[in-house]
């Protein structure tokens, strides 16, 4: 049984620092390239324990990406088989793609749903926010228990890189457990409160039209995020 399935979104098997087997990652093929969902804590390409390796392993051949997810976030990746597809992805992802991840925020922001707005530069700076081209970060939230905050969170505008984390720590409510732009003595404090080690951000849906057809994916969240009891979402 695969251990990621289209149309839910309630926690699967959980992820491990070393890649599962390829079956239990790809979401569709679709001839010229696939939707896989990347566990968190393993690198797109880089490693023996790779998302890139382990389809490689299993007869996937050599694949590209068509955009990244960071080693700590989860979730829908698409990868080309063939430089064409991969430039036909990259198309339709700047043109109509919907992105929509679930993260769980440190600090419940003040509206239930609203939307982060900042220029950014397509480098990662650390906590500063240099100037660079605009992008805008909606923001839905799911359940909250005071604190801690799970949402849904949309590029509205952009894309750029950590756009939702930047964001996110920009406006006081930084990804819970992001060591680059969180708070590293909160961090610790929560990861130890919670027993959950690493970052919650989970690239849960993808939607794009590519050559005339309209494709939607979705992976579920994984089973770790149990730890933070209703703030799975679930």
């Amino acid at each position: 049984m695969l251990c990621v399935l289209l149309g839910s979104l309630r926690p699967s098997h959980a992820p491990s620092r070393a890649c599962p087997p390829a079956a239990s990652l790809v979401l569709s093929d679709e001839g010229d390239w696939l939707a896989a969902s990347k566990p968190a804590g393993i690198t797109v390409h880089e490693g023996s324990d790779s998302l890139l390796a382990a389809l490689r392993a299993d007869g996937y051949g050599e694949l590209l990406p068509v955009h990244r997810l960071d080693r700590d976030t989860s979730g829908v990746l698409l990868l080309a088989k063939r430089p064409e597809a991969a430039a036909a992805l990259q198309a339709a992802l700047a043109e109509t793609a919907v992105k929509q991840y679930r993260g769980v925020l440190v600090g419940v922001p003040p509206a239930r749903r609203g939307r982060w707005a900042g220029a950014l530069s397509n480098r990662a700076e650390g906590r500063r926010n240099p100037r660079g081209v605009s992008a805008e970060t909606a923001y839905d939230l799911v359940s909250d228990n005071g604190f801690l905050a799970s949402a849904d969170l949309t590029l509205a505008v952009g894309g750029r890189t950590h756009q939702i984390r930047r964001h996110a720590a920009s406006a006081g409510s930084p990804i819970f457990g992001d060591r680059r732009y969180g708070n590293p003595r909160r961090n610790a404090q929560l990861q130890e409160r919670y027993g959950f080690d690493g970052m919650a951000l989970h690239a849960s849906l993808l939607r794009l039209v590519v050559d005339g057809v309209a494709f939607e994916f979705e992976a579920p969240l994984p089973a770790s995020w149990s730890a933070l009891g209703a703030l799975d979402g679930s």
